[in-house]
């Protein structure tokens, strides 16, 4: 893996490229276990519950930020591409933020408003806002990969790094990140050929499921807060070296049943694989449904495993449900606000939540075909670098 990151270009970006079904898939099945965990998040007492929390939160959220880096290899920061990291990240950020707060007031907490602690699992926008204006330096600094494995590994040493604006889990996910940055569409499509052998497929399944199995019975052993990857982690009582081993090996079982769970990913459309289109509106709407929800679940006591498979399914009903074009459409105006006062003062179009975030492979939404705005903020023409080489697009 050399220090430049290939580009996606072509001779006009006018003219949008199909979308992948294997990435609008994927991003189906991961904001869906995003949703789940968040269900299971509070159920106790319960093992079958607490087993398949940790065993979701093992691969889902660096799966999650692996394909929003690959679909951030167009992203150049250009001002309109940086813009629209405010309109259609910050601004959706500050919204939910918001609501978050009024909503652990009206149950009785103390109003907070605070932008520079981000709540429950609103890391995740500040996050990608932060991992793409990144993306410049990592296409040219050497072995981009080497250097973000280092850092998240440095991290956690002497007590670790604040999550102020997202900081500690900025860091700790970079290499996920990274690893999607990397990879190019031929790589992508080396992967998808060499894991498309039943074998590969089943061995795949059979580590995930091994896995899923270990998980419950070691999940009185396995820390939430190692897998959360966040926060300060002097509270662990480990020294630097025991952090150190303990990230390493908390990123290469993430590595691995991330490679396996892309593994099993359906490369062709099926009657859920438009909805991939919404998963970072999915992830935001269910903040806001899942989180005074949670503090009643954990106060419910009679969970048994039944219930526990129930939450389950409720929780993938949601996650669905949210992804349709009428949720959507009706929910625009807290999805995208900067985009609604500009419709309503009648002025240009600007570039839509889902295109900013979805990146190169992601559906033009209301974006007029000939407004010269799409080529640039969508997927920017790539510049040649010194060499020759062109450069170039991510969970809920």
């Amino acid at each position: 893996m050399g220090k430049d990151v290939p580009t996606v270009t072509g001779a006009s970006t006018a003219a949008r490229k199909p979308r992948d079904p294997f990435l609008d898939n994927a991003k189906v099945v991961l904001i869906t276990l995003v949703v789940v965990g968040h269900l299971l998040e509070n159920v106790t007492p319960s093992g079958a519950a607490d087993g398949a929390y940790t065993w979701i939160y093992l691969f889902h959220m660096p799966a999650f930020v692996a394909l929003s880096g690959y679909l951030s290899r167009s992203f150049t920061a250009t001002r309109k591409q940086c813009l629209s990291l405010i309109t259609l990240l910050i601004a959706p950020y500050m919204v939910f933020q918001t609501i978050i707060s009024i909503e652990r007031w009206s149950m009785g907490g103390a109003f907070s408003l605070n932008f520079f602690q981000p709540n429950w699992a609103l890391w995740y926008l500040l996050a990608l806002a932060a991992w793409r204006l990144m993306t410049p330096l990592l296409r040219v600094i050497p072995h981009p990969l080497l250097v973000s494995i280092v850092v998240s590994v440095l991290s956690v040493t002497y007590g670790g790094i604040s999550q102020d604006l997202s900081g500690a889990r900025i860091l700790s996910f970079l290499p996920f990140f990274t690893l999607g940055l990397m990879t190019t569409p031929e790589r992508l499509e080396r992967f998808k050929e060499a894991t498309s052998a039943l074998w590969v497929r089943s061995l795949s399944a059979m580590l995930l499921a091994s896995t899923f199995i270990g998980t419950y019975f070691l999940r009185d052993w396995i820390a939430r807060r190692w897998l959360y990857m966040s926060g300060r982690e002097s509270d662990f009582d480990m020294s630097n070296l025991e952090l150190i081993i303990l990230r390493c090996s908390v990123l290469l079982a993430a590595f691995v049943l991330t490679l396996a769970a892309l593994t099993l990913i359906p490369r062709r459309h099926n009657l859920l694989t438009s909805l991939g289109a919404a998963s970072l509106g999915v992830y935001l709407l269910h903040v806001a449904i899942v989180y005074p929800l949670k503090f009643t679940i954990g106060d419910w006591k009679g969970w048994s495993l039944f219930s526990v498979v129930g939450l389950i399914f409720a929780g993938i009903v949601l996650s669905l449900a949210l992804a349709t074009p009428p949720v959507q459409r009706a929910t625009r105006w807290l999805l995208d606000p900067i985009n609604l006062i500009g419709r309503l003062r009648r002025s240009r179009p600007r570039p839509r939540f889902d295109d900013v975030v979805n990146g190169p492979d992601s559906e033009i939404l209301e974006v007029h075909p000939k407004d010269p705005r799409v080529d640039e903020i969508l997927e920017p023409r790539a510049r040649p670098t010194p060499h020759g080489r062109q450069q170039d697009h991510s969970g809920g």
